[in-house]
């Protein structure tokens, strides 16, 4: 029974060489918040009230923003994955062209300007990002 707790315990704690303790942190406070984010927003969505009642979802979503740009700040090792970041501006560009197009009888006349300059603003950011 010993064995089994410790060998449970040195699991969780263990030191890794790639990853340093206050990345696994905050990669766990991360995931955990981004995951309860998304379990009680569906849960909100599927019975209004059920959440939002007692405390609301958006704490959560603070708490992943926050320790996302915490994580980014600590990370060591970055991997280049150039087909993922352009697939995600594409999609982010589309869903922006979608929401832009909802609003088409207020925008009226900026509509043409605004629809390229959304499905552009995605991949201008991701470039910014990569640049040093």
């Amino acid at each position: 029974m010993l064995s089994c707790l410790k060998r449970f315990l040195t699991m969780f704690f263990r030191h890794h060489e790639k990853f340093s303790v206050s990345e696994t942190l905050v990669r766990t406070f991360f995931l955990t918040s981004t995951i309860s984010f998304f379990v009680f927003l569906g849960l909100d969505l599927l019975r209004p009230g059920f959440v939002s009642n007692t405390f609301s979802v958006h704490w959560f979503l603070l708490i992943a923003i926050l320790s996302g740009v915490w994580w980014g700040s600590v990370v060591k090792e970055l991997k280049e994955r150039r087909a993922f970041q352009i697939l995600s501006a594409f999609v982010f560009g589309l869903v922006g062209v979608y929401v832009t197009w909802q609003f088409r009888a207020d925008l009226s006349d900026f509509l043409v300007l605004l629809l390229p300059l959304v499905l552009v603003v995605p991949f201008a950011v991701s470039l910014l990002i990569r640049s040093d």
